[in-house]
């Protein structure tokens, strides 16, 4: 029916394909228990997905109740580290940027640092 070289080339074609699906499920099982501990700590979906997108990006946070705090001590790709900042501000849309700093003099210890402080919106 197949020639041996086409079946042996199908059986590699699913097999990868299989792995690749299988990694994508396990992101979206692991996205999906981010945004579930995000909620059960207090919050609507959207400071869920606000939350899970601050975690993704490294550093320490700090969640108060008019909104958060991130510090990354030690932003080595500058640009990677901007355009998380700019990605966290989509993620979040009931909070405004109230503080950025990115450079030496954000953090003690002569590194390169990002601040990132969001505050809730009045109403």
């Amino acid at each position: 029916m197949f020639a041996p070289g086409s079946a042996r080339t199908t059986c590699i074609a699913l097999s990868i394909c299989g792995v690749l699906f299988a990694g994508i499920g396990a992101a979206l099982h692991i996205r999906s228990y981010l945004l579930g501990a995000a909620v059960a700590e207090g919050g609507s979906r959207s400071d869920a997905a606000c939350l899970g997108a601050a975690r993704r990006m490294g550093g320490e946070l700090t969640v108060t109740p008019d909104g958060l705090r991130l510090v990354v001590p030690e932003a080595v790709d500058q640009r990677t580290s901007l355009t998380d900042a700019s990605g966290l501000m989509a993620f979040c849309p009931d909070m405004t940027l109230s503080y950025f700093c990115m450079g030496l003099s954000c953090a003690p210890g002569g590194k390169v640092s990002m601040q990132v402080e969001l505050v809730r919106r009045s109403l």
